[in-house]
């Protein structure tokens, strides 16, 4: 039975000093008053300098990182510098629509010992509203009315989601190398191997009015292009089981490189292959059991691609 001692919100941002106040206030009008860690990932003004005197006496503490983390080092560094239970990551573009929603998500880990993880029900707000739920988009058509139930799902999304500490500190937390793209899966991949259960909550809702990403610029090498070719293959080698593996990386590496001739990025694409390629020896494989493999198709996971 956990506690609301036992909650902690996580949040890490770059740059963001305007959007991370919905993030703070939101978590702060809670029904459940918990512990917020915040970390300044290397940006160019101190988020704590500005923000320091709006939350005077709140029960936030402000770490920072002098050196680009990425969002899996992010992270990290976070579940580091903080402690309780429940660990919930909130993105610094989003924020929870309910005061209730810190009790919801305590109240539901208590009920089951098998819960490692939760994915939100994440509402888009952009020019056109839509949804960021763990569900395929062929899944989703099949099934109207999916976004409202509660059901175990094989991952989460990054915006808004809450870990087991118990368990993911057993399987190693993040893995910081992955820098930026498909650390979510990763980290829901390596949870349901430890024979737990991830959880798509839908009671829990956040907005999330996503801003260009830190590493959207094309003009860059290492772009979100780049390190989702390089990510995927190194995801894909640790958990696939090999004919898995085979189809997967096969119908993947033809749609990155359909993407990459449109874009006028045949290098780009050339170059992230190598690279993920050439460091998989690095990379320690442990494929799906079956029991896991069970898990995965009675909860949409995607196997093939």
């Amino acid at each position: 039975m956990y506690k609301s001692q036992d909650i902690t919100v996580l949040i890490a941002t770059k740059d963001r000093v305007n959007e991370i106040e919905k993030a703070i206030e939101s978590t702060l009008n809670q029904s459940v008053k918990a512990n917020i860690v915040i970390l300044d990932d290397a940006s160019k003004v101190n988020i704590k300098d500005k923000l320091i005197n709006k939350f005077k006496d709140k029960p936030i503490k402000w770490i920072r990182s002098e050196l680009p983390s990425g969002v899996a080092g992010a992270r990290n560094k976070l579940v580091k510098s903080s402690s309780g239970s429940l660990m919930v990551f909130l993105d610094d573009d989003a924020y929870f629509t309910q005061e209730d929603s810190l009790e919801k998500i305590v109240n539901k880990f208590s009920s089951s010992n098998k819960i490692a993880g939760m994915a939100f029900k994440i509402i888009l707000k952009e020019e056109t509203d839509g949804l960021q739920i763990p569900f395929s988009k062929l899944t989703r058509y099949l099934n109207k009315d999916i976004e409202n139930y509660e059901s175990e799902v094989s991952y989460f999304i990054g915006a808004g989601h809450v870990l087991l500490r118990e368990t993911f500190e057993k399987i190693g937390g993040y893995d910081t190398e992955l820098f930026y793209g498909l650390e979510e899966l990763d980290v829901s991949s390596e949870i349901i191997k430890e024979e737990k259960k991830i959880i798509y909550f839908p009671q829990v809702e956040i907005f999330h009015e996503p801003k260009k990403s830190v590493v959207d610029n094309k003009y860059k090498l290492k772009d979100e292009s780049y390190y989702g070719i390089r990510n995927r293959i190194w995801v894909s080698y640790k958990h696939l089981p090999l004919l898995y593996l085979v189809v997967h990386m096969t119908i993947w590496s033809l749609y990155y490189l359909f993407k990459s001739l449109l874009k006028f990025q045949l290098l780009k694409f050339l170059i992230a292959s190598f690279e993920g390629y050439r460091k998989l020896k690095l990379k320690k494989r442990k494929p799906f059991n079956s029991k896991a493999l069970n898990y995965l198709k009675k909860s949409n996971g995607r196997l093939w691609y």
